[in-house]
């Protein structure tokens, strides 16, 4: 099934259990990473200001928007609805402080987790000390070239809705690169409409961007859903999942 309007569904998702941290929106202070990512724009850096707010978080939770220290509540959703068909080895891109990774590797997924800033991947490693995920920096836009072409499983999560525009459209063949002929990529992001002004971070995406995975970089559609709730602050989500065609 390629890229084509489809019907959209809603669905209404409850947050999941919290066993460390509160989701709530009321928790969390965007000040400083909107500050950060806005002086890094300034200097034409889209991606620095990562580094840079795990490094000045310094374990304060609270400033660190998506650090809610439980897999993402639509990942489980995903994870069971397509149990049978996914199968590893997978990948996280983007992977914060490694609870998703985490959550597919008590599913017995042989999974690599890797994110641009190095103070994640050292607050990964620190929290998940006797983890099996393979935990790696690197650069979406670059990835390392044993990765490519190597993974069944994809799982992007807010990771591209967390750059602009142009940096994020350089981003998705990179992404697609990581897929195995016949893998998959799970993906969940913030809702754009096509013609809504949007002063990130974070920046949502249109349906539109989503379907250049298709129409650019070769993959096809398995599911495009709308999720009316999605998140912690009650936003709407897209919930997809993209295929690599078979060899």
């Amino acid at each position: 099934m390629h890229c084509h309007d489809r019907k959209m569904r809603e669905s209404v998702q409850g947050l999941a259990a919290g066993w460390i941290y509160n989701r709530g929106m009321q928790d969390k202070d965007r000040r400083l990473s909107q500050q950060l990512a806005r002086e890094h724009l300034e200097r034409g850096d889209g991606q620095g200001w990562f580094e840079e707010l795990y490094r000045q978080a310094a374990g304060d939770l609270s400033v660190v928007p998506w650090a809610d220290m439980q897999p993402h509540p639509l990942l489980l959703e995903l994870l069971d609805q397509l149990e049978g068909r996914l199968n590893g080895p997978a990948v996280v891109v983007g992977c914060g402080l490694g609870d998703d990774a985490e959550e597919l590797a008590r599913r017995g997924y042989s999974v690599t987790a890797f994110d641009l800033a190095p103070t994640a991947i050292e607050w990964c490693r620190k929290r998940w000390p006797e983890s099996r995920v393979s935990y790696r920096q690197a650069d979406l836009l670059d990835p390392p070239a044993d990765m490519l072409g190597r993974f069944s499983t994809v799982v992007e999560i807010h990771t591209l809705q967390a750059v602009p525009e142009e940096l994020r459209r350089r981003m998705l063949a990179p992404l697609a690169s990581l897929l195995a002929p016949g893998g998959r990529l799970l993906l969940i992001c913030r809702v754009r409409e096509e013609d809504e002004e949007i002063d990130g971070p974070p920046w949502a995406l249109s349906r539109s961007e989503l379907e250049l995975l298709c129409t650019q970089c070769g993959l096809e559609t398995e599911l495009f859903e709308y999720h009316a709730t999605g998140g912690e602050t009650g936003s709407p989500r897209w919930f997809c999942v993209f295929r690599r065609p078979p060899a």
